[in-house]
């Protein structure tokens, strides 16, 4: 009875020990194969692993297991590093923006237009002072696109036997701003000098409107009026500071391109007098920026000192260069 309930036992010890156990394969196997493996050639990796089998056998799932390992291994990707930052971008000057820079200036300078001319001539008087003498005058226009500012001095000189018997001086500056195409507010300066109509030295402010009536190519007009004010030194010591009211038109009429003829005209008004100022001139073209210039002045005060004559009127023939 013992013997037969221990012959099952037996048999079973005998097929476990007849079973190979799973074992390491050598470490020169080991190597080979993990070489085969980081090469990438497949057809390679498997002639290796088909022979490492069939010389060791008994290594087989090792070998298999060592496979495994390395493929898993391979298909985990390794973790990204986060990106850096990219440096901010150093700010660089073009030379497109170089370009535009320039031509802004140069389109800012192109917007303000200068012009001019200069005069010089002789003339003949009727008045407190006639004779003929030397003429001469300078005017300067800087115009913005909606701002002008004008310049004017004009003398009058003349000598009879060394004796000085004409000496006259004007000079003004008037800036004025548009406020729309035709309507503008404008500012006037001006000073006199003309000892032979009674007085040192005249100062005259003025602040007012002004409106464009005509602006088309060969016709222009525009009037103006305000409220002035006028310091005069007169040539018998006293002076006199009155506030007065002014009102101006200037025309310009083009004939031909080569004719042309202007009328500026104003009035200042107070209670001790009246001062009424004309010119009118013809200019006609000569050769490239030279004209030739006839005018004809007028200048009345209403009250002047003591026997001086009301009216004087100055007949000038001038050569003017325009820039």
């Amino acid at each position: 009875m013992l013997f037969r309930s221990a012959l099952p036992f037996a048999m079973m010890l005998a097929t476990f020990a007849a079973t190979p156990l799973a074992a390491q394969a050598p470490e020169a196997v080991t190597k080979m194969i993990d070489a085969a493996l980081r090469s990438g050639d497949a057809a390679g990796l498997d002639a290796v692993v088909r022979y490492a089998k069939q010389a060791h056998p008994q290594t087989a799932e090792a070998i298999d297991a060592q496979v495994a390992e390395f493929r898993n291994a391979s298909a985990t990707p390794a973790p990204t590093p986060a990106p850096s930052p990219a440096p901010a971008a150093a700010p660089v000057v073009t030379a497109q923006a170089d370009t535009k820079t320039e031509q802004a200036k140069v389109e800012q300078a192109a917007a303000v237009k200068y012009s001019g001319e200069g005069e010089l001539g002789a003339f003949t008087t009727t008045g407190n002072a006639p004779g003929i003498g030397l003429a001469a005058g300078l005017k300067l226009t800087v115009e913005g696109e909606d701002w002008r500012l004008g310049l004017l001095g004009r003398a009058d000189y003349q000598e009879t036997s060394n004796v000085v018997v004409r000496e006259q001086y004007r000079v003004s500056a008037e800036p004025n701003y548009k406020f729309n195409q035709r309507g503008y507010v404008y500012g006037l300066g001006q000073y006199e000098q003309d000892r032979f109509q009674g007085f040192h030295a005249r100062y005259s402010l003025s602040g007012g409107v002004g409106y464009s009536l005509l602006t088309g190519e060969n016709a222009q007009m525009s009037v103006k009026a305000g409220p002035a004010w006028r310091f005069t030194r007169l040539v018998t010591g006293m002076d006199e500071s009155v506030l007065a009211g002014l009102a101006s038109v200037d025309i310009k009429l083009k004939l031909t391109p080569t004719i042309q003829i202007t009328e500026a005209a104003s009035a200042y008004v107070d209670e001790q007098r009246s001062t009424l100022f004309s010119v009118a001139a013809i200019d006609s073209q000569l050769i490239g920026k030279l004209k030739a210039r006839l005018s004809y002045t007028v200048q009345y005060e209403s009250n002047p000192a003591l026997g001086r004559a009301p009216t004087d009127t100055t007949s000038r023939l001038t050569i003017v260069y325009g820039f």
